[in-house]
This record gives structure tokens, sequence and C-alpha cells, in this order.
């Protein structure tokens, strides 16, 4: 039967006998660095493997994770306790409860931490006598209880124990087993998310990280394996690594699931380009991020309540940096529930809401992602420490908006509903939209796009255009625009077949911020209801019963210019002409002579030259019949064949070769696939 792997941290103030302890149950010394060995405190953090028996064949590989115990490295067991899943709270019966052992234990409950078992340790140094000892150990008890008693871990074991004599070991490990058959599995769905803790280089292997696998599964497939590495800091960006090994619990292996401390041996990448803070992934679960928003709950001991521009240390997984704080809104403090916001926002000691987190440098961060926030300096530093709340990333890579809309887009992504999520991010982009990347990183949902399949159906609330998603609900306002600005041309124009399409959508474009792909669906949906036409054959869009020409009923504009070309026959006016015979100026002709020619009143040779139809059509029979008989044209056949002077031949052969009617040879027109 496989062991059921986990992490266990401790935690508690510095000199408590953590690390003597975790030596006492595995055997192994944490403190690794000389300076550690040599100052008797740990400066870093520690690793120690743990087998343990479950009974009934059941065993346990437990990684303990030994988290420093000074004020000074606070962050440092911050970095060690975002991967655990449950906590050994190690506390002197000598000393009691101290600054840091509530310290670490609120550090733990901000992480989302509810199992715990305590280690009343150094009970050998109570004295001799045995009822002096027992109502020492009594009293230290009763001050860890009271202790944890507003607690998530009220109700945790509390075991007196001796690392150096034994005394209670055994109960220690019993009482561990135990609260490990209460720990719920680790979420294996999904992209893998391993925050780096530590970065070395190993003789024969090269580059080493380990770190904690937060949820998901790596598989160390044959050949190697694809990382990103998204990186903490300035002027980083994200990298591909490629894994050659694998070790789970200290063992190679091939693949690491959720809950495992895990070292992986990283190919063509030196240790200077890692630290700790990043994170390894896949997939889209991670982004580099200097703002985020979170809702937020600062401890009830606070000296005073966070406002705009309340600076921070935010604490991200194994990172950390400065973070200047925003307020949105307060939550309900019976229901939790997000407040509307009104009037200037503070967050007060005991309080918890909603915040945009602006930070000094990007941070590795995730929807869902528990976070730690540290005052720099407080009176209470001494007793309480410097931990002062924390908060849950609600979206890593906000958009700029309004404290309301950000406040309706919170109350979705903190629900349950994962579609709710989704098509509430879809409306919040609005007509600039969002990609399937950006919704999946900003919900946190794995299977974004099976839920967008779902509502993006004919009926459904959601359309995708253009590789973004849009709420369907937009395109009605977008058409209604459409067809007005169409109206509005028509009431210009109205000898216009219609407005060119571009420049509808373009007017569009200038009523109001939208991606292109909208604007065209918008005026598609128009096309299909049959509330706007295609007028002519460039593609000119008009209003049903309007910009449709008469060819016997034309306004008398058009039709003085239409008698002109069909009175000419084969010898067309040039536009100059026609200009001077009418009195008209070169933009009046152009306008004139283009309405004909899209309504296919005239047909247009090249750009100052046109034909009635019927003179058109009289000269391509002619053509054809002479390509039937003598198999070839030039310019002095078509000459002498139709009476055309060299000004018109020369264009009407380019013609009838775009019409395919001819194709050109050296001087000549061979007969072409339409002749």
């Amino acid at each position: 039967m496989s062991a059921r792997e986990l992490v266990l941290g401790t935690a508690g103030h510095i000199d408590h006998g953590k690390t003597t302890l975790v030596r006492a149950l595995t055997g192994t010394d944490t403190d690794r660095l000389p300076e550690e060995r040599r100052r008797g405190i740990t400066i870093e953090l520690g690793f120690a493997r743990w087998q343990l028996d479950a009974g009934k064949g059941q065993r346990l590989a437990v990684s303990i994770v030994d988290v420093p115990g000074h004020e000074a490295l606070v962050r440092t067991m911050v970095a060690g306790a975002g991967g655990m899943d449950a906590v050994l709270l190690v506390i002197s019966a000598e000393d009691g409860v101290m600054p840091q052992t509530r310290e670490h234990l609120r550090v733990c409950a901000l992480l989302g931490l509810r199992h715990a078992v305590v280690a009343l340790t150094k009970i050998d140094r109570l004295g001799e006598d045995p009822s002096e000892r027992e109502e020492l150990l009594e009293l230290a008890r009763e001050d860890v209880r009271a202790e944890l008693e507003a607690t998530s871990f009220a109700d945790a074991p509390i075991i007196p124990v001796s690392a150096t004599e034994g005394a209670g070991l055994d109960e220690l490990r019993a009482a561990v087993v135990g609260m490990i058959r209460g720990l719920p599995g680790r979420e294996r769905k999904g992209p893998p998310i391993l925050p780096v803790d530590r970065v070395f280089t190993m003789r024969g292997h090269g580059t080493v990280i380990t770190g904690t696998l937060l949820c998901g599964e790596l598989e160390l497939r044959e050949g190697s394996t694809e990382l990103t590495l998204v990186p903490q800091g300035l002027g980083r960006q994200p990298f591909s690594v490629r894994v050659r090994g694998m070790q789970v619990h200290g063992e190679e292996a091939t693949r690491s699931r959720a809950g495992t401390r895990t070292a992986l041996n990283l190919g063509k990448v030196g240790v200077e380009a890692l630290e700790r803070g990043d994170v390894l992934t896949s997939g889209l679960a991670v982004v580099a991020s200097d703002r985020l928003l979170a809702r937020v709950e600062q401890l009830d001991f606070g000296a005073r309540p966070w406002t705009r521009g309340t600076s921070l240390q935010l604490c991200a997984g194994t990172a950390s940096t400065a973070a200047h704080l925003v307020p949105l809104t307060l939550a309900d403090p019976e229901t939790g529930a997000l407040l509307d916001p009104v009037g200037k926002i503070a967050i007060g000691p005991g309080q918890a809401g909603l915040a945009r987190l602006y930070l000094d440098v990007p941070l590795p961060i995730w929807a869902g992602q528990r976070l730690i926030l540290r005052a720099f300096s407080a009176a209470h530093m001494q007793t309480d420490g410097l931990t002062i709340g924390g908060g849950v990333v609600v979206d890593p890579l906000p958009e700029r908006r309004q404290p309301a809309r950000r406040v309706a887009l919170a109350r979705a992504l903190l629900g349950d509903d994962a579609s709710a999520k989704v098509r509430a991010l879809v409306e919040d982009a609005g007509a600039s939209g969002v990609t399937l990347e950006a919704l999946t990183l900003r919900a946190g949902v794995i299977h974004a796009a099976k839920l967008l399949g779902r509502m993006g159906v004919e009926s459904g609330p959601l359309i995708e255009l253009g590789g973004r998603w849009f709420a369907r609900a937009l395109l009605e306002p977008l058409l209604r625009a459409a067809v007005t600005e169409v109206d509005r041309f028509h009431a210009a124009h109205p000898l216009q077949p219609g407005l060119a399409r571009a420049t509808l959508e373009g007017a569009l474009a200038q009523a109001g911020p939208s991606a292109a792909a909208l604007r065209t669906a918008a005026v598609d949906l128009a096309l299909a209801r049959a509330q706007l036409r295609v007028a002519d054959r460039s593609g000119s869009l008009a209003r049903p019963g309007k910009g449709t020409l008469d060819p016997n009923d034309l306004p008398p504009p058009l039709h003085d210019v239409v008698e002109r070309y069909r009175h000419a026959g084969i010898s067309p006016p040039t536009l100059r002409d026609l200009g001077e015979a009418l009195g008209l100026d070169a933009k009046a002709v152009l306008e004139r002579v283009g309405v004909l020619q899209r309504s296919e009143l005239l047909i247009k040779i090249n750009d100052d030259l046109s034909y009635a139809p019927e003179a058109h059509a009289q000269l391509l029979t002619a053509v054809r019949e002479h390509l039937a008989a003598h198999g070839e044209l030039d310019v002095q056949a078509l000459k002498g064949m139709t009476g055309l002077s060299r000004k018109f031949a020369v264009p009407w052969m380019e013609h009838l070769d775009r019409l395919g009617v001819t194709r050109r040879a050296g001087d000549r027109r061979l007969p072409g696939p339409k002749a």
C-alpha cells in the first residue's frame, strides 16, 4: 500500500525546542548551516523526513518543515508555512506562550491551517518534585488552552514531551497520526504550483530547487519535462525550464502529487537565474503581478486602521515585498459579505474588506492564494509580533475600474459558482472583451473553456469573437447605433446607394470604445435580421427600401449623367468632359459616377472611363466574335473593328484582361478563360 504524503510544519517561539524535537522524532538535525550550529538557533528553513505507521497497513510519509522562531525571521517562517498541511506547535512548558508563539499561530490561521498538535516541551526542566512538576505542567496547559481558545486550533491535543529524555514522544506520534487521519486531501486537478524555497547546486547534478507542491501533479516524462518559471522581482521575465530529475520526500521519483516536498534537478539554468519566491508551474495558473485585488482582514490588536496608501509588508507563497493598500469596501461583520462602498473606506482593527494592493515589485500570484500582511514596525511588536492581518487573492490581474464595479466583480469571484465567476469577468470586460487565457488565470477556474462552450451557444449569454469573449447583450446597442448611422447617411447623401462597411464600423468605434470584432459582429447581426442590406457590388450598406436606384426612375442629377453615356455609345466622355458638359465640379462628378458604377448603371473601365451597359455589352460581343474568328487580338485590330481611338482602345485591352476575356502575350491578346 502506498504511503500518504503530507507536510507538517513546526511553529513557535525561539528556543522552545523545535529543532531538538524534530531531531528526536526523525533523527535529522535540520540546522544545516554552520552559523545555525554555532549560535544554536534556526536561521533558515530546515527539512526532515518522518515515516509513521498509521496502523491497518497504512504508512505516512511526513515531510517536516522546521521554521525559525526569531522575531526577525518571521518572513522565512511564512515562506515555509505556506505549504503546510498541519502544524506542530512547539511551546516550552517553562516559558509558556510567547510573542512569536502568538505570531506563528496567527500566521498559520491566516494561511488557512485548521489542524494542529501542541508539543509542550522541556518538561524535564520543571523540577524534580513530581507534584510540583505536575502543578507547573497544568499551569502551562491552561496557558496554552487559553491562547488557543479563540482560534481554529482550540481542540488541538496538548502533549507534554521531553525531547532530550524521550518522555511523551510516543504519545506525540500517536496524536500526530490521529490528527492526520482527519486531514482533507489536497487538490490534485489543474496546473501544478510549486513555490521555490531553496536553490542550490549539487555536484554531478547541477541546479536543484526544492519546494512544497501546493496543488496539481508533476510527472517526469521520458526525456524531460518542461515547466514555466514565474519569477519575482523587477526586470525578470517568465521562462521555460527543463526538469531532468525529481525527488519526493528524499527519494528518486517520477511523479509528485500535491502536498509533497519536491526537489527538481533543472537543466541548462544556473542558480543565479533562480531564487526563493519564484514559482514553477505549467498551464494558466500563476502570473507575475504588481497589483492585485484581495479580500483582507486586520487582526483585532492592530494600532490603526488601514486607509488609502497604508504601507505593509506582503508575504505571498515564498516571496515577499512592500505593498500599498487601497481599501475599496468593508465586509459585513456578521455574514462576511462585501458591503456596497460608501464614503471614505478604512479597514480598522478586527475588520475585513476588499482592497487593491500595489506591490513594489511583481510577485508570482494566483487566484485564491493566501496572503500574510505585516507591519514594518508597531508598538505591539514585543507582545504580538508584526503580523497584523492576511487575506486571499480575489483577482491576480485586475483591470482599472470604479470601486463599485470592483466590488460587484469581487462578490462573484469570491463565490463557489465557477460559471458565475467566468460570466462576471466577461461582463466586467465590457466592449473590450477578454481572452480565454485571462479568464482562466483571473477566475482560477481550470475548466473555463468548457464553461465558455456552454455559455457561448447561440442562445447563450456570451459570444466569442476574434479570440475574445463578450457578453452577447453588447451587440444590441451597437446594432442600433449601426442602423442609426446608416439612416443618418441616407439623409445626408440621398443619391448614394449606401455607406461603406469600413466607414460604418469606424463610426461605431468613434461612438465609444469597443473591440473591432464586436463591431463587425453587430453589423453582421443587423444584416442577418434584414435591418441592413448590401446595396451594391462594393459592399455598401443600406437600410431596406433605401439606397436602391430604379433605372427607369432615376433622380434628375443621375438621369442626366446616364443619358450622356447612353448617347455617347462606344465613345463615352471622360470625367472632365462630363463635368464641363453638366457644369459640375470634380467632386460632384466623382460622386454621381461612383453611385452609378456601384449600382451597375455604368461599367467602370478605369478611373477616367466608363460605359453604359449597352455599349459595354456591344463591345464585348464584337471582341468575342473577333477572337473566335482570328484567335488573337491587338490594339490595332481592336481600333479597326470598333472605330475606337487609342485613348479608348488601350484601357479596353487592359479591362478585357481583368475580365478574363483575353490574356496578354507580349503585344497580343489571346483568348482568355471567359472569351
